[in-house]
């Protein structure tokens, strides 16, 4: 079953329905806690290859946020795994989103200096005047049944879509994601060996929406035909190509991320929806000859 891999538009309250109501009817200024949890992007582990031992407790967090104050935490390896941001806002959502923006460039900064690669994992927050507490991380999926093990290799001709379909799931972030299963929609319609994946019925269900999170776009995506989503993906794809076909250097916000990841888990569902279709077909035209010799 397919699920979504990027959560960033999704936050959940981790309180008591009161003290949510209490945080997100108070519009006063005040504190808010936000911690932002960092993942190896090689080893999958929640940590960064940055040692905390001699790091400073707590610091300012610098001209950007000059009332926020910022401290790192390292987990048992001595890794650092949280970065945890005290600064004031009048809301869950603008807190994160102010930290947020510092603690991205602060990663690239870190990159740019040492050469290794680190993402953000998820994050939590927290308004300690109301007691209320938020949190997007992911979370790991019940293992399949082993019914899909016996099966064999996918066919020669096929394997090229489908190997985009992997760098789809296989992406850490969204900006990834999006193009290469914007690729295999690209290819549906024209690609002989997706023939059969009926693209021309193709059609963006409710469900969809709902299991890739699309459905807090403001859009009307529903009963979109693969061309009309293909049209509506196009600006968000391109967007991401320079004009001499490399990749252009975008940094979105943390508005602009979430938006992205949307589409993105639309592109990559609306994918497997049609790459599953081209193989339930052929295993239907597989069974057919045998069929017709029991009629």
């Amino acid at each position: 079953m397919w699920i979504p891999y990027d959560i960033r538009a999704s936050l959940k309250a981790e309180s008591p329905p009161d003290a949510v109501r209490q945080s997100l009817a108070d519009a006063d200024q005040r504190e808010f806690l936000v911690g932002f949890f960092l993942r190896n992007p090689v080893t999958q582990i929640w940590e960064a290859d940055i040692s905390v031992d001699g790091a400073p407790t707590e610091l300012s967090a610098g001209p950007d946020l000059p009332d926020a104050r910022v401290s790192f935490h390292g987990n048992e390896a001595g890794k650092l795994s949280e970065v945890i941001y005290r600064l004031q806002a009048v809301s869950h959502e603008q807190a994160l989103a102010q930290a947020h923006g510092d603690v991205q460039r602060r990663l690239l900064r870190w990159m740019a200096e040492i050469g290794r690669g680190m993402a953000i994992a998820g994050w939590r927050i927290a308004d300690p005047r109301h007691g209320a507490r938020w949190r997007c991380t992911p979370f790991r999926p019940s293992a399949m049944r082993a019914d899909h093990i016996p099966l064999g290799p996918v066919a020669a001709d096929l394997a090229p879509v489908v190997e985009l379909f992997q760098r789809a799931r296989n992406a850490p972030d969204a900006a990834s994601r999006l193009m290469a299963a914007f690729a295999v929609l690209d290819l549906a319609a024209t690609h002989p060996a997706l023939s059969r994946a009926d693209a021309a019925g193709f059609r963006v269900t409710q469900d969809m929406l709902i299991h890739s999170g699309a459905l807090a776009s403001p859009e009307l995506l529903q009963s979109m035909d693969l061309g009309a989503l293909i049209a509506h993906l196009r600006p968000h794809h391109d967007r991401l190509i320079g004009p001499r076909g490399v990749l252009a250097p975008v940094l979105d916000d943390l508005a602009g991320q979430r938006r992205l990841a949307l589409m993105a888990n639309l592109a990559d569902l609306a994918a497997h929806r049609l790459i599953l279709a081209e193989l339930r077909a052929r295993r239907e035209a597989a069974r057919a000859p045998q069929g017709a010799a029991g009629a």
